[in-house]
């Protein structure tokens, strides 16, 4: 496998790309002014209300969202106002960065970004269905962790589209045996969740975020939330299993065994049983959650 070996010079390449990525991958000013609001500390929810309010897109998705299944007021939401009351600053500024990240690549896919993306909000539905399983607090940071833990994939794809195609073949090939993630790592010098992991620094999403896309195949390394990260995880691999994926089973990495010590921590009575009932639960759950698919501009 001779031509696997161009990791250091694709590393640079790759880091060079990611240093300019705010300037290559712009989020519109309204997201950066929500960033700015949101972390005021004199900031109130009227700041908050009225910059959401002046752009109609961003208002439409929130407000679908807020009345969502996925968040399941009994009452309808139906001003900007009471989302941000009901929501929360750091609700908003996820919801806001997530909706703006996803746009910035939802035009430029091919058929294996389409099931990526398909994947990827499966695994964010499981992440959220773990956390609950997990006796976690509920937020949206698992949702919004889960649809973009594999932005790295996405930003290789769609940047380095010939050396990332290339990869496939090569993955394709019936002499190989290996992992996604080793040969990803021999093409390109750095794997896509560190990729990830960048990205969403450079576009400043809160750590814990940040992290569990870091990690999300290692999350016993997260520094911020090792919770969120192993529901990532977990949702990842459930998923793959399901073969709600872009790729085949065998190419992906096993559960990472030394998170298994906080999963009992969570929940006392954690077992691989109750892993495979969530499994079976995950299609009406995605189904369910089809409506926030218009939020985001799938």
């Amino acid at each position: 496998m001779e031509e696997l070996y161009f990791s250091e010079q694709s590393r640079e390449h790759i880091l060079g790309l990611l240093s300019r990525c705010t300037d290559i991958l712009t989020l519109p000013h309204i997201v950066h002014q929500i960033l700015d609001v949101a972390s005021g500390k004199n900031s109130s929810a009227s700041d908050l209300t009225s910059l959401i309010e002046s752009d109609p897109a961003l208002t439409a998705r929130i407000l679908s969202v807020a009345n969502s299944s996925y968040l399941g007021f009994t009452k309808k939401v139906s001003t900007i106002s009471h989302a941000v009351v009901v929501l929360g600053f750091q609700e908003i500024q996820n919801l806001a960065l997530s909706m703006s990240v996803v746009q910035l690549f939802d035009r430029r896919g091919s058929e294996f970004t389409e099931k990526l993306w398909r994947h990827s909000f499966s695994v964010g539905v499981g992440s959220r269905m773990l956390a609950s399983y997990l006796n976690l607090r509920m937020d949206g940071k698992y949702f919004v962790s889960g649809l973009l833990h594999d932005m790295g994939k996405v930003f290789l794809s769609q940047y380095l589209p010939e050396k990332f195609n290339e990869m496939l073949t090569v993955l394709e090939r019936q002499d190989v045996r290996t992992t996604y993630h080793a040969v990803e790592e021999k093409f390109f010098g750095m794997t896509h969740a560190e990729v990830g992991g960048k990205l969403l620094e450079a576009w400043m999403f809160p750590r814990e975020i940040v992290d569990a896309v870091a990690w999300h195949h290692e999350p016993h390394r997260s520094g911020s939330n090792q919770a969120l990260a192993a529901c990532v995880h977990l949702a990842d691999l459930l998923c793959t299993i399901k073969g709600v994926s872009p790729l085949k089973d065998r190419y992906f990495l096993p559960m990472d065994k030394k998170i298994v010590p906080v999963l009992y921590d969570l929940r006392e009575n954690f077992s691989t049983e109750g892993l495979i009932a969530l499994m079976g639960q995950l299609d009406l759950e995605t189904d369910r959650q089809r409506a926030l698919l218009s939020a985001f501009r799938w």
